[in-house]
């Protein structure tokens, strides 16, 4: 199984410190046990790979295993509106933005809710990540599962974390539609 890095600009990994966003080793995921969020990724109609969210205080955790991914750096958002319609995915709305900021990770005016790290693929057959979404809530009244629920979105390009709204990170090539459950 291949891993996939967390990369980006000069100093982008300073920056997920910053804000927040962290590796996580397996232990704390086992350990997050209280709302949780699925997803079955996919790219058209092949399944492409699985994202689990689940609560961990004021954080939430995301462990995303994707498979038939390319070599190369990937950005990846929640989107805030549960749909993935192929595709171009666009009916996932906007990036998930509950405090009306602008993107990116490395942006000192962001970053969204849904900015999330990029991701590297390098080799194999499969690819996992799992990482820390800092002060997000899956439920609840600024929680991403609202009404109309949200979507995790992968693009064909990296993220620059920076350039409002999506970060120049391409097509939308892989979504997947969370839904609540243990």
């Amino acid at each position: 199984m291949r891993k996939i890095k967390l990369v980006g600009l000069t100093g982008y990994m300073a920056a997920i410190c910053l804000s927040g966003c962290s590796v996580v080793p397996k232990a704390d995921i086992a350990a997050a046990k209280s709302v949780a969020a699925n997803a079955i990724l996919k790219r058209g109609d092949a399944p492409a790979g699985t994202a689990a969210f689940s609560q961990s205080g004021a954080n939430v955790v995301l462990a995303l295993r994707v498979a038939e991914l390319t070599d190369g750096t990937y950005g990846m958002h929640l989107h805030q509106t549960g749909k993935c319609d192929a595709p171009d995915y666009k009916s996932a709305g906007l990036h998930w933005n509950p405090g009306n900021r602008q993107h990116g990770l490395v942006n000192p005016q962001g970053a969204h809710g849904g900015d999330l790290p990029n991701l590297v693929v390098e080799g194999g057959a499969a690819a996992s990540l799992s990482v820390i979404i800092p002060g997000i809530a899956l439920t609840g009244p600024a929680g991403l599962m609202d009404d109309d629920g949200a979507a995790i979105i992968i693009h064909a390009k990296a993220d620059d974390g920076l350039t409002d709204p999506s970060g120049n990170s391409g097509d939308r090539i892989i979504c997947g539609i969370l839904t609540l459950g243990k």
